[in-house]
């Protein structure tokens, strides 16, 4: 089967699954280059309230896909290609407004714990390994994404993480506070719907301040516009239907305006 980024919304959730079979689902540059489209597109969609990103089959991801870079004489070149595609993604992924849930079953390795600590909640399948195999390649660990992976963890277990460059089982990383929650495999994709749907069911401006407003107590210099969107929920259809609402003891039919 193709690597590929496989995409579809249903009840205001969008599922985004990276599916390399193949290869633990690691990611090629066409892979990170669809994805980079998907998580705009869905970003901007009125019918997608909530993203989840998943791995195919038993696999979060296993990061990297280095065929891709073997295959080319060049194999600097195609590694550049790759990170470029990779940042470019990234870049979507921090100006994203819409809630993201990453759904982990598996390896979640290098690339693919970047890409986990890019969403706002991980939940993840009992039996699954995180881990930075950085210092074990030879690689530097990029400043930025060092930054959130301290921002997540703390310090400590950020050294431990990195300098050893061991896998975390799925208890580990729940108790290091990589995860919000390590539930039985069975359960996963269930669990991950309910988050899913409880945020596609409140009012779309309010969680987006939400987002914000916890983004940019990370990043102070963001707070100006977490607290433009705060504001723009004040006198919004949706705040007067969620007062109507609660009035009349029915759920609330929000519309994103």
């Amino acid at each position: 089967m193709a690597a590929e980024i496989i995409s579809e919304v249903r009840d205001g959730v969008g599922w985004v699954t990276m599916s390399n079979p193949a290869r633990r689902n690691a990611l090629s540059t066409a892979m990170l280059t669809s994805l980079t489209t998907v998580v705009r597109e869905y970003d901007t969609a009125v019918p997608v309230r909530s993203i989840v990103l998943r791995g195919a089959g038993d696999t979060f991801t296993a990061g990297a896909d280095i065929s891709e870079f073997a295959a080319h004489h060049d194999s600097t070149g195609a590694r550049e290609t790759w990170e470029q595609a990779l940042t470019g993604l990234f870049e979507s992924l921090s100006g994203l407004t819409t809630p993201l849930i990453a759904m982990i079953q598996g390896p979640c390795f290098g690339a693919g714990m970047a890409l986990a600590l890019s969403a706002d909640i991980r939940i993840a399948a009992e039996g699954s390994t995180f881990g930075i195999p950085a210092a074990r390649l030879g690689i530097g660990y990029p400043y930025e994404l060092a930054q959130t992976l301290v921002h997540v963890i703390g310090p400590a277990h950020a050294s431990d993480m990195l300098f050893t460059a061991r896998s975390y089982a799925g208890s580990e990383a729940l108790a290091a506070g990589l995860i919000n929650r390590l539930v039985p495999a069975a359960a996963l994709e269930a669990d991950v719907l309910r988050t899913a749907s409880a945020i596609a069911a409140n009012a779309p401006l309010a969680v987006r301040a939400a987002k914000a407003s916890i983004k940019a107590a990370a990043h102070p210099p963001l707070a100006a516009r977490a607290q433009q969107l705060i504001a723009a929920t004040t006198g919004s259809h949706d705040e007067f239907e969620g007062q109507r609402a609660f009035m009349e003891r029915r759920p609330p039919s929000f519309e994103g305006r």
